[in-house]
């Protein structure tokens, strides 16, 4: 899809990379555990199906997702929000952009879960490299930056290879937590995962790094309709720092779209800067 022919969107101009600077605040984060007691021998195996049944389903469901969408910072200090939006195609090929009032693109970053492209119209300057290299220079914990984020963003299970290390109940009633480990992953090791038996549905995500430590609690929310592949229309990154929390909304979902590698390209001008993260 040409970025001259998208929804036109009112926005700020504030770049993306400054939620990529208020991501870095994660590793400050803490969190009390929300789950209780482990369920029963019996009940683990009909809870291992359930959740057996729902990786099945999210990976028969729509693989490309087109919205608008909001970024949202909620902070002690001041409150940071930037409009534009995004294309996803499972699992890790996402494009943002951020329009001006005439439709102009004024920041457009895309990337394939390994490697990422930018460009600042403001700056005439283009920006390329790995996510590795854009972790370590923002002090973003690397896991957040991989070939996962498609699924979080989404709220689907994926989870291949993963095993299974506890089932607890959720201290609130909602459900019940299944604790995964994750075998090839460097930096994350694991998720505590919040699902819904009845309905199917996956709630919550805490992501845990090798050392056992929370790096970001995501929650989802808005899924319409009766679909058990209906998209979530926001997904709130909290346990932040100074009770901050991170929102993204998401309004005008297509998931009927169909997308290949050129989307998530960049056309740059000739008369622009580069500047390389490797």
């Amino acid at each position: 899809m040409h970025l001259n022919k998208r929804r036109r969107v009112q926005t700020h101009s504030t770049p993306f990379w400054i939620i990529l600077l208020l991501l870095s605040l994660l590793f400050n984060g803490c969190a009390t555990k929300p789950w209780t007691s482990q369920v029963s021998e019996d009940e683990t195996a009909f809870f291992t199906q359930t959740f057996e049944k729902m990786q099945q389903r999210d990976a028969s469901c729509f693989s490309c997702l087109d919205a608008e969408t909001t970024l949202f910072w909620d902070g002690p200090a001041n409150d940071q929000s930037i409009t534009g939006f995004l294309q996803l195609m499972l699992p890790a090929s996402l494009k943002f952009v951020v329009i001006n009032p005439l439709g102009q693109p004024l920041y457009a970053l895309v990337s394939d879960g390994q490697e990422f492209q930018s460009i600042n119209t403001s700056l005439k300057l283009h920006t390329i490299g790995t996510l590795s290299s854009l972790a370590t220079q923002y002090e973003i914990p690397e896991s957040l930056l991989s070939e996962n984020w498609g699924y979080w963003l989404t709220g689907r299970l994926q989870e291949k290879g993963a095993s299974i290390e506890t089932i607890r109940r959720d201290g609130s009633g909602r459900g019940v937590w299944i604790t995964v480990r994750y075998q090839n992953e460097k930096t994350l090791a694991g998720s505590h995962l919040l699902i819904q038996p009845e309905t199917k549905q996956l709630l919550t995500r805490i992501l845990v790094d090798t050392e056992g430590e929370t790096i970001a609690t995501i929650s989802y929310d808005g899924r319409s309709g009766e679909d058990d592949c209906a998209p979530v229309s926001r997904v709130t990154i909290s346990d932040l720092p100074y009770r901050s929390k991170l929102s993204i909304s998401f309004t005008k979902i297509l998931t009927d779209c169909s997308f290949t590698a050129a989307n998530f390209k960049l056309k740059v001008p000739r008369d622009y800067s580069i500047q390389e993260h490797r």
